[in-house]
Parts: structure tokens; C-alpha cells; sequence
């Protein structure tokens, strides 16, 4: 008898917009629709990545079983039925009657574009194939659970935590892992949102971009105080005192209401304690609500998602708790990462219903994006425009030279093979310069990613190297965690160390998960006896990670980089 393939296409057409594709549980193919129409943090239907994964897969249409999408609790069944598709699920299995998850969901129905969505599956010929509607938390609750470590057949249950802004209304959840099934036993609601109410809301309070540039914050927290102000936190947000699983505004008030409160809480306070005091308040807030979900369970591994988990800060103080014996955590944690949680939930539950021993495989390397041969780029290459602009030449061993560019403190970006999924750039669509020569910083902030002078960088270590450079040297492809720096770390890769912390984002980059990568850092070595280089995403600031060619010679246009490579061509500006 003949195995049946289960197909699951996952579709995200909210924020951070993409779609993915599963076959048999093992991710094949999934693309950002930031990536190919160059708009940062893009949200509605990704009609180019919902093509792009086809290409890439190989997968006809007509062999997909299901689609999933992702759904807004407690109407997502008339979202279905609006679209005229059968659903398997029929309504997620997580409802809620909580006013303020009501009122959210309602206003992000209205700014659902399902017309344009039922399109865009009438191409592909689909609209006859099975949809089931997953709800917001579930997806992510998924994405960490089936593509953590840990197998099915494990008798140990796992904790599986969720946070983010909001999605469904609700912005937390605590959920048993056990044998395949997801079982929920708390969550909080958009009222009660750490990321919303307090840290998102702290961003735009010191004249940041919320929901975007959260990152800088907890990079300016080193540099301050926290003491100085830490008790005024700690009255915007706490855990909540009646049900330790969940968190509790103390503020009064949320979205657009609590910016009058925050200018009397925190006044004639200094920018960089604020930033230090909430740093320091969410990392308690974090620890304090992991170790109580660990207390509630008896689990001792946590694997986790939601933007939230983007907070490499946060993620190193609850590596560092000594009662958890694995925590994991999804590369791709935020609203990206959803569409592959999604497809994931409903693979599981499709086998289920169906008879099928659902596979578990668990996530390594991550360049499930389009990739482009030689033949591809020596074509855009040759087009009018790009001869007259750019001179380009083909290397064999195009990570030896680009190694000993980086020996000579040039500044290189790299577009080659797959793209990566999620908000870190892996080495194949990254700026990458000298780890050690501290210049190559302030070159890179003001010539070309023209970003905040506080920020610091981070490294591509030689996963055999690893240990050389960071104190508790686990195992870290994806920089989602921070890690205190070895002495040694703090002066050969200075330059992609935070100098008032001393803590890095380290990328460890295993020869087996990206040959060509690794081959590269190993040049650099061979030349400096240094096992890592410095690594930043590629693009411009307020820009997407580039995806394509296209955008990475008009990338390298607008900024003051030394060269671009694509593929085996190394092309610099004539």
C-alpha cells in the first residue's frame, strides 16, 4: 500500500505576512512576503510568497490536502463560511468570552481583506480543497511543540509558553505538551499584555517605533540605571496575584490611553533608565511567570514562541534557571513564524482524523526561502542598467576571496543560496565584516544601515570555535539567545560584543547546515586565527532583509559597501 503524502499550505495574511508549505510534517518551503515586495513588517495576503513556495517545493497544487489559516477567535468560523470552503475544524477549540479578546477580534475582521484571500486560492485552483481555521496562540503554541527536540513517543510532558502582543486578542498562553497534544491551562488576555501594555508601550514612550524597534530598547538597557526608576514598572504590569499563570495590568489602561499615564508615571526620568528598568522589570516579569508555569506542570522542558521570545535579554535569564533542564526556542518566534505553526496543527490533526501516524521533525537549518543559480544571477547581471553600474567577476572559491576581503576590513554583503526564515539573516543574505577591528562599527552604522550607534552587532562563530568565545557554549544556529562573552570573545570579536554588557547574539554555524558559510568563516580564520566574523542582517534601515538580486545591487546602490556577492559573482559599484 502506498503512503498517502499530506500536503498542508499555511497561509499568514495578517502581520508579518507568508505562507509555508508541510509535507509529511517536514517543512519544505516557506517565504516572508516582506522578502520579495520589499515593505518591512508587510500585512495582507502574501499573494508573491504564496507562489514562491510552489516554485521552491516543486509541489503541484493540485497535491495539497489542507490549508490553514490563521484565525481570530471568536468569529473565525463565519471567516470560513464567508470564503465558501469546507472547514476540518471548524472552530478552534480555544474560545473565549472575555470583552476585551471580543473587541479585538472584531476590528481585526474588519481589516481582513477575505475577498482578495479567496482570490488568490481560486488561482491556484484550491477553493474545493479542506480549510481549517487555527487560532492565533495555537499557532505558535504548535510551532514551538512540533519542531522542538523532543519526540512524540517522549513520556515527559513539555511546557509550551507563549507571548507576544496580540494576535487573537490574547497575548499569552501556558499549554501542555504531551504524546502530540496541545492542552491549554492559561492565558492572558490583549488587556494584560506584557508586550503591549508595557514594552511595546515603554518603545513609543522614548520615540521609538512600536511593534518594530523593541530590539533597541532592550540594546540601550545596558547603558542605564534601573534602579532608578524599576518601581514605577512595576506599576504598569505585574503577575497576576489571583492566578500566577497569568499577568495582570495595573496601569488602568491600554493602547492609545496608557501614553498620558506614562508621561506622569515616568517623568523628568532618564531616557536610559527607562530603557534599563524595563529591560530589567520584563526579564523579572518573564522569569517569574516561567518558573510558576514550571511549578503549575512538573514539566522541566519548555519550548517556546511569540514575539515576545525575540527578546535575546529575556531568553538568557530563562536559559539560566537552574530548575529547567532544556528550553527551546522557535527561530522564527513571531507573526513569520506562524504560518509554518499553523500548517504544523493542522498536518497533526489531519493525520489524526485520517488514521496517519503523524510525523515529528524537529526544526534544524532554516533556508527554506528562494535561492538563485549562477545561470539566474549572471542573467539579472548582464541586463543594461547592471553592466553600465557594477563590475562583476566569477570565483570558484568565492568564499576564500570574500575571506580575505574580510582580512582587509572590507565590508561585504552576501546573497546566496536559500533565504532565511525568520527576522535573523543566517550568512546568506548578511553584511559581514572583521569581528576584532572595532572601525568596521561605526562604518556600518552610518554608511550603511544608518542605524542607532547603541546597537550592537553580532557574530557567525565556527560552532567548533564556539566555546572559545562564549561562556555556556550551548549550541545556538539561530540568534535567539544572548550569552556572556569569554574573555578571549570580548577581545578577538570586540566589535560584535555589547561593550557595556559584555554579551553577544551568536550565530554558531555547523559546516553540515550551511557548507559555504562555514567555509568562509574558516578562510577568515585561516588568515587570523579568529573563528567567527561579524554578522548584521542585509538591508537598509527601516528596509526588509533583502530577498532577491534585484534588491541586493539596489541595496549595495544606497549604501557604502566594499561589494555584494551573489552566488560566485562578487560585484562592486564601478
Amino acid at each position: 500500500m502506498v503512503k498517502k503524502n499530506v500536503v498542508v499550505l499555511g497561509i499568514n495574511d495578517g502581520h508579518d505576512a507568508g505562507a509555508a508549505l508541510i509535507k509529511n510534517g517536514e517543512v519544505v518551503a516557506a517565504v516572508q512576503e516582506e522578502r520579495l515586495n520589499n515593505i518591512k513588517h508587510f500585512s495582507g495576503v502574501p499573494e508573491k510568497s504564496l507562489l514562491e513556495v510552489f516554485n521552491i517545493s516543486k509541489i503541484d497544487p493540485n497535491d495539497v490536502s489542507l490549508i490553514t489559516l490563521l484565525g481570530y477567535d471568536p468569529i473565525n468560523q463565519d471567516d470560513v463560511n464567508s470564503i465558501r470552503t469546507r472547514s476540518l475544524l471548524r472552530l478552534s477549540r480555544f474560545m473565549h468570552a472575555d470583552p476585551f479578546i471580543t473587541a479585538r477580534n472584531n476590528y481585526m475582521r474588519k481589516h481582513r481583506n477575505l475577498r482578495k484571500l479567496e482570490k488568490i486560492i481560486e488561482r491556484f485552483g484550491l477553493l474545493e480543497t479542506e480549510i481549517c481555521v487555527i487560532e492565533h496562540h495555537l499557532s505558535h503554541a504548535a510551532v514551538a511543540y512540533r519542531s522542538s527536540p523532543w519526540s512524540y513517543d517522549d513520556t515527559d510532558d513539555v511546557l509550551i509558553l507563549t507571548a507576544d502582543g496580540t494576535g487573537d486578542g490574547i497575548s499569552s498562553t501556558v499549554n501542555i505538551g504531551s504524546r502530540g497534544n496541545i492542552r491549554r491551562i492559561a492565558f492572558s488576555s490583549y488587556y494584560d499584555s506584557v508586550a503591549n501594555v508595557f514594552y511595546s508601550e515603554i518603545t513609543r514612550f522614548l520615540g521609538m517605533k512600536p511593534w518594530d524597534h523593541e530590539y533597541k530598547v532592550m540594546g540601550l538597557a545596558p547603558y542605564g540605571k534601573a534602579e532608578h526608576c524599576i518601581d514605577k514598572m512595576r506599576k504598569i504590569i505585574r503577575i497576576d496575584q489571583r492566578n500566577p499563570l497569568r499577568f495582570q495590568n495595573t496601569v488602568g489602561a491600554v493602547g492609545e490611553f496608557i501614553q498620558p499615564k506614562l508621561r506622569k508615571l515616568l517623568k523628568n526620568q532618564r531616557f536610559d533608565n527607562i530603557a534599563a528598568a524595563a529591560q530589567q522589570h520584563l526579564e523579572d516579569l518573564m522569569k517569574n511567570w516561567v518558573m510558576n508555569s514550571v511549578n503549575a506542570s512538573g514539566a522541566k522542558k519548555i519550548a517556546c514562541a511569540g514575539g515576545l521570545f525575540l527578546n535575546v535579554k529575556a531568553n538568557k535569564i530563562l536559559r539560566e534557571i537552574e530548575d529547567i533542564e532544556e528550553i527551546f526556542f522557535y527561530p522564527a518566534p513571531d507573526d513569520e513564524g506562524s504560518p509554518v505553526g499553523a500548517a504544523l496543527q493542522g498536518y497533526y490533526e489531519y493525520c489524526l482524523r485520517d488514521g496517519i501516524t503523524p510525523n515529528h521533525i524537529p526544526v534544524t537549518k532554516t533556508y527554506y526561502g528562494p535561492s538563485f543559480s549562477n545561470d539566474q544571477i549572471k542573467e539579472i547581471l548582464l541586463e543594461s542598467n547592471n553592466v553600465t553600474n557594477y563590475k562583476f567577476d566569477f570565483y570558484g572559491d568565492i568564499d576564500g576571496v570574500v575571506g580575505e576581503l574580510l582580512v582587509k576590513n572590507k565590508i561585504i554583503a552576501r546573497c546566496s543560496g536559500g533565504t532565511e526564515w525568520g527576522p535573523r539573516a543566517l550568512g546568506n543574505r548578511s553584511i559581514i565584516a572583521n569581528p576584532h577591528d572595532m572601525k568596521v562599527i561605526h562604518k556600518i552604522n552610518f554608511a550603511i544601515k544608518q542605524r542607532d550607534f547603541w546597537m550592537p552587532f553580532s557574530p557567525s562563530i565556527l560552532d567548533e570555535r564556539r566555546a572559545d568565545y562564549l561562556v555556556d557554549s550551548s549550541f545556538a544556529p539561530y540568534m535567539i539567545m544572548a550569552f556572556d562573552s569569554t574573555e578571549e570573545g570580548g577581545d578577538e570579536i570586540a566589535a560584535t560584543v555589547h561593550p557595556y554588557d559584555k554579551t553577544c547574539r551568536p550565530q554558531t554555524v555547523r559546516n553540515e547546515w550551511n557548507p559555504s558559510y562555514h567555509r568562509l568563516i574558516k578562510s577568515f580564520e585561516s588568515a587570523t586565527g579568529i573563528g567567527a566574523i561579524l554578522n548584521t542582517s542585509f538591508n537598509l534601515h527601516g528596509y526588509p532583509i533583502v530577498g532577491t538580486p534585484q534588491m541586493a545591487l539596489w541595496t549595495l546602490e544606497n549604501s557604502k559597501l566594499d561589494g555584494l556577492i551573489l552566488g560566485n559573482y562578487l560585484v562592486t559599484k564601478k
